[in-house]
């Protein structure tokens, strides 16, 4: 059971014939008395700060575990926008392409149009010199029969 300094300054000695000096005893306790109270003070003091200080260590704990958890939320957020911005890249390629594709066959398709043309024309070409060809040489022949005569 702890002592008090009350206790030690109402501590009563029975009187012997060869005891202590009674002030130099009345003085120790006092001495003692204060240098406990003293102590028990102290003792408080640094039993609040030794309170105070877990509590904001707990608040630090609660605050790092809040700052993990906004760190881990915000790395899954990062690698979903990523992942979703890596998808949509992988369409809007996959998209291109199917559209290259579609122009290439278009050209193609134009460009095989143009060619069948291109040989019309120039089938029509052939046939218009050959029949031009024939009129002149009928032309040629109806002068040379009007020049006899």
């Amino acid at each position: 059971m702890p002592i008090t300094p009350l206790e030690i300054r109402k501590q009563e000695f029975r009187k012997a014939l060869r005891g202590y000096d009674p002030h130099e005893v009345r003085a120790f306790l006092e001495m003692v008395s204060i240098e406990l109270e003293n102590l028990l003070r102290e003792n408080a003091k640094l039993q609040e700060k030794v309170k105070d200080l877990d509590s904001k260590i707990e608040d630090y704990h609660r605050m790092e575990k809040i700052l993990q958890n906004t760190l881990t939320t915000t790395q899954k957020a990062t690698d979903e926008l990523k992942n979703g911005a890596k998808k949509e890249a992988e369409t809007i390629i996959a998209n291109a392409r199917v559209e290259a594709q579609r122009f290439l066959k278009e050209a193609q398709t134009e460009l095989a149009r143009m060619k069948e043309e291109t040989k019309m024309v120039e089938h029509q070409k052939l046939l218009l010199v050959s029949e031009f060809r024939g009129l002149l040489e009928s032309y040629i022949r109806l002068l040379e029969r009007l020049e006899k005569k």
